[in-house]
């Protein structure tokens, strides 16, 4: 078995090295990453009972896809595996058994059992839980302006502030974020921008697309480039480097492209800052924990999503503006918004 790909113990089928390095180029490295760790966990769990991981039987896909639910595997994982040992075994050119109706079954059994709502990431809205962004007039809560206004005025300061204008007005995800470069970003009229988008999640080949910029991320965006020096080439957000001089002072210098894995992170210092500053209002310390765990860096995408219903606009502008295929996501993350505005918030709200 080639090293792309897990060793698959009593696999008595062998993949076709060429075939298994088209795949790998063919899709996205995230998506490349999850296969292989999920033919792993299959493989492995194949090794330990002595059954045959390729060519599978429907039989052993069944009781593997059970006995992951037993030790606490959400429906969505499941799904996950299902279609990575579908794919395993296509890249043999073997028969899947995915296909089997007694994984077909198992499958929707444990759907049912386990529930198939996945968590979501909380929305970070621009300025909170309000009814009508363009109505509400400061933060209310944890919100993206207050965040904005508590990141200091030192290199991390601009850069963080940069990165969270820009993610909340494009919607980007993690790793969209971080592939950005400087050239990506291009002026437009009354102080705002654009910024061209090469490749997202939901267009692999490349086709590219462009996001709105607003004068407040263009300004951010000219602050940061000063701070780092004038760049006008490679990556836009960059990894920070302290040390200190002989005075004590901290002295900041700019290293490699910042990682998929550290906008959560600043996305929580960020929230840290605005809470120390005390500017997230009255919250108490359970509520802002509870807050804190569930930021991650896909909030902004799921906050301006909220922000731009909240604001009237239709599922087909919003769909355009964060470049979905597909209505169901945005629908969802609207879902709760839906409910203080529904035929039930309007009558008993007034009982």
């Amino acid at each position: 078995m080639s090293a792309l790909l897990p060793i698959l113990g009593n696999a008595p089928v062998a993949i076709d090295p060429d075939v298994i390095d088209a795949a790998r180029r063919a899709m996205s490295e995230n998506s490349w990453r999850a296969l292989r760790a999920d033919i792993r966990v299959f493989a492995d769990w194949c090794a330990q009972r002595g059954l045959v991981t390729l060519p599978a039987l429907p039989a052993t896909v069944a009781e593997f896809l059970r006995d992951q639910a037993d030790h606490g595997k959400k429906a969505a994982t499941l799904a996950r595996y299902t279609s990575s040992i579908g794919r395993l075994h296509a890249l043999a050119d073997q028969p899947d058994p995915t296909r089997a109706e007694r994984v077909r079954l198992e499958l929707k059994a444990q759907r049912r059992a386990l529930g198939v709502r996945q968590r979501q990431a909380r929305g970070l809205r621009f300025r909170g839980e309000v009814a009508d962004p363009l109505a509400a007039a400061g933060p209310v809560g944890v919100c993206v302006e207050a965040m904005l206004v508590a990141a200091g005025d030192n290199l991390p300061g601009q850069r963080n502030r940069a990165l969270l204008s820009l993610a909340f007005d494009t919607g980007l995800r993690r790793s969209e974020i971080v592939a950005i470069r400087w050239p990506h970003v291009e002026r437009g009229g009354g102080g705002g921008g654009r910024l061209f988008v090469p490749r997202s999640k939901a267009d692999q080949e490349g086709a590219g697309a462009y996001a709105y910029l607003s004068a407040r991320t263009m300004a951010a965006l000219a602050d940061w480039r000063a701070a780092c020096g004038g760049r006008t080439e490679g990556a836009l957000f960059r990894r920070l480097h302290r040390t200190r001089d002989k005075a004590g002072d901290d002295v900041w210098s700019v290293g490699a492209a910042l990682s998929a894995q550290s906008v959560t992170l600043i996305y929580r210092a960020m929230l840290d800052a605005a809470h120390a500053s005390g500017l997230l209002g009255v919250i108490d310390t359970a509520d802002f924990d509870v807050w804190r765990a569930s930021l991650t860096a896909h909030s902004t995408r799921v906050g301006l999503t909220q922000d731009l219903f909240a604001s009237g606009q239709d599922l087909a502008g919003i769909m355009q503006a964060l470049r979905w295929k597909s209505p169901a996501q945005p629908a969802r993350y609207a879902q709760a918004l839906a409910v203080e505005s529904n035929a039930a918030a309007k009558v008993v709200g007034k009982l």
